[in-house]
């Protein structure tokens, strides 16, 4: 039983002047019984986003230091940090033709999915790795990269970077190549040569993850080679990108997935400790995340929070197709994932309201008040 006297009051007042909280009256505040989220799902229409990039395309310029052309798609409850979930931050990238946006490292890890355009370059530690719609490119930690793109059209990627987490572990750092464009010391496909089956016994390899594409035909084949099977009953046809060395996520603090949603498919609800942003690379369809329905086609943004049922469903005559990112490997390093399933066979939730434009501005405008 909490004490409610003047001198147990005296004590909190004093306690509260030299900075000291009474575990007595904080603990469920400080050891919450289930994940205290601080945000809620949300989601961004291409139309909007690609209209809003082309704009920044005419007025900024990365030769002028602009550093590099994107922007961020926000969560309406993590704008002070510019974060996409608590843990990851998601972006759209334009290069134009003719541009080099200038070479740096950072601490934050990031990756590259590719979504409009073909033939532009991200240079990573020397070697060019050239691109095509669908494509995974990884930037890991601390490695020198560059963008360029010397075709005559356009190039639109994703940008998915652990930076929120980097920064809320204060660990964030970020250095300028001294020149305007890293030299080229690898010929291309060096590291493409080297990841396979067969390796070379006598050349080192990174302690953490190889430099590597994932092409999009290979990625392609296989969803279609497994979409008669089972799949998941959460997430339908889903496939993991690996690192080709470890068996394990691309990166240490995020991990990369491809969805297929066959045609008339229903996934089953769960939830998990783990976060997740999700793109929409081809079709459409519906996620009921924590009872709101989001409607999404090709490159929509959304996410799920930590600990928010979820489930997808394409009720179209056509594939749906999905790309993922995801802070499971951090959960997995403490061993704090958990990922739950209703008992219920075949669970699926109540839809107790739609996303639609109007319920985002009521959104911002609860924000703002």
């Amino acid at each position: 039983m909490t004490e409610t006297g003047d001198a147990h009051k005296r004590l909190l007042a004093e306690m509260d002047r030299v900075h000291l909280t009474p575990t007595w009256v904080y603990a469920s505040t400080l050891v919450p019984k289930t994940p205290p989220v601080s945000y809620k799902p949300y989601l961004w229409k291409w139309e909007l986003l690609h209209k809003i990039l082309l704009r920044a395309g005419e007025l900024v310029s990365i030769e002028r230091g602009g550093e590099r052309r994107s922007m961020e798609v926000v969560n309406p409850a993590l704008r002070q940090w510019h974060a996409t979930t608590h843990t990851l931050g998601a972006a759209l990238q334009l290069v134009k033709p003719g541009e080099i946006a200038p070479p740096h490292r950072h601490t934050a890890a990031a990756i590259r999915f590719i979504v409009r355009g073909r033939g532009a370059y991200t240079a990573v530690q020397g070697e060019q790795l050239f691109m095509e719609e669908g494509d995974l490119i990884l930037t890991p930690k601390w490695t020198w990269h560059d963008h360029g793109n010397e075709t005559g059209e356009p190039i639109i990627w994703l940008d998915a970077l652990d930076y929120p987490f980097v920064n809320l572990l204060q660990s964030s750092f970020f250095e300028p190549f001294p020149e305007p464009k890293q030299p080229i010391t690898k010929p291309i496909g060096y590291t493409e040569e080297r990841v396979g089956l067969a390796r070379p016994t006598w050349e080192p390899y990174p302690e953490e993850v190889p430099l590597v594409t994932y092409r999009w035909r290979d990625t392609y084949r296989s969803l279609t080679t497994l979409k008669e099977s089972a799949g998941s009953p959460y997430d339908g046809v889903i496939l993991e990108y690996v690192n080709p060395f470890k068996q394990g996520p691309v990166l240490p603090t995020m991990s990369c997935s491809i969805q297929l949603l066959r045609p008339g498919e229903h996934t089953r609800a769960h939830r998990h400790t783990s976060s997740a942003i999700y793109f929409g690379v081809k079709g459409s369809g519906q996620s009921v995340i924590d009872g709101e329905r989001f409607d999404w086609g090709k490159g929509d943004f959304f996410l799920t929070p930590p600990w928010a049922w979820h489930e997808h469903k394409n009720p179209t005559d056509d594939e749906s197709i999905l790309f993922v990112i995801s802070d499971k490997p951090i959960l997995d390093a403490f061993g704090y994932y958990r990922e739950e399933a209703h008992l219920e066979n075949g669970y699926r939730q109540a839809v107790t309201k739609v996303f639609t434009p109007e319920h985002s501005r009521a959104i911002d405008k609860e924000r703002a008040s």
